[in-house]
């Protein structure tokens, strides 16, 4: 794992002897070293917990104070900790840091590298699923892949109650409820509430279309458009009308429908006054009457 920007060695005299890290003063090395001797001497008086430094207690005991220092810029996020707080900055900036050393993808956290490294660069994935063969290097990354075979959703929505896989599929749900959209375009200034809808939304700017058909070779910016398109291939319609049962291939197409046809009102026939939901009902029936009157 390295950093874009290297350590610049004639502004960080003092190095590590026992890792990559250098600094500007010899204090902070000497403090820094005490990560490697397992030496914790600064002790938290509310709980015990012990640290190397006394800057990362002082941090600690704002879990206990409710101290929240860092107030995000871009939007109403605050954190305890600098830590997540640069973090969270370069969602924000777009800043990724660190840089696999094997096919050069880069990353906002260095824990999404190492994920992404144990993922893609390594075979050892010694935990196989029970139902489809597939290997995982963790036995939490098994059991989370399981819960889509068993149908598990142990995350339920406080708000709603609508019930998640995962938890940080939950907390992405949660963003409806609170209404924070903290992924901002820089053209447009438009919020999201998930960088990947962002990410999408920016190649309406770019007239970027990465995502191609394979069937005829249309390309769009998005990928949910891509999917709407994949109907018209497959004649797929997924979205039933409750009111009449109809079917779309698009859920705008159903809404529209809904708001046309039937959205609440109350279709009487003239012929004989019984009275139906939907008007697609209400003129299937008509054609009874026609039928009798011929």
């Amino acid at each position: 794992m390295k950093k874009r920007s290297e350590v610049n060695a004639e502004h960080r005299p003092f190095k590590c002897p026992h890792c990559h890290w250098a600094f500007k003063k010899l204090c902070n090395l000497q403090s820094h070293l005490q990560t490697h001797t397992g030496l914790k001497p600064h002790v938290c008086d509310k709980c015990g917990k012990a640290y190397s430094h006394q800057g990362t207690l002082q941090q600690h005991k704002r879990l206990h104070t409710g101290e929240r220092p860092y107030h995000c810029p871009f939007c109403v996020k605050t954190y305890i900790w600098s830590s997540d707080y640069r973090k969270h900055i370069r969602t924000h900036t777009g800043e990724k840091p660190y840089v696999c050393d094997t096919c050069g993808k880069d990353f906002i956290r260095s824990s999404d590298l190492r994920k992404h490294e144990r993922n893609m660069h390594t075979n050892d994935k010694p935990f196989p699923c029970m139902h489809c063969g597939k290997t995982f290097n963790k036995p939490l990354s098994l059991k989370r892949h399981e819960r889509k075979h068993l149908g598990e959703k142990p995350f339920s929505c406080p708000d709603c109650g609508k019930a998640f896989a995962l938890a940080s599929r939950m907390a992405e749900h949660q963003k409806i409820h609170t209404g924070v959209r903290p992924y901002v375009c820089s053209v447009c200034s438009k919020c999201f509430t998930k960088s990947s809808n962002l990410t999408e939304h920016e190649a309406i700017h770019s007239g970027a279309r990465p995502h191609k058909c394979t069937e005829c070779g249309v390309a769009f910016a998005m990928a949910s458009r891509l999917i709407r398109h994949q109907y018209v291939h497959n004649k797929e319609k997924p979205h039933n009308c409750p009111g009449c049962s109809k079917n779309f291939s698009h859920l705008a197409t159903l809404k529209l429908h809904q708001e046309q046809t039937c959205a609440g009102r109350i279709f009487v026939c003239v012929e004989c006054d019984k009275s139906f939901q939907c008007a697609a009902k209400l003129a299937q029936h008509m054609l009874n009457h026609r039928d009798m009157n011929v």
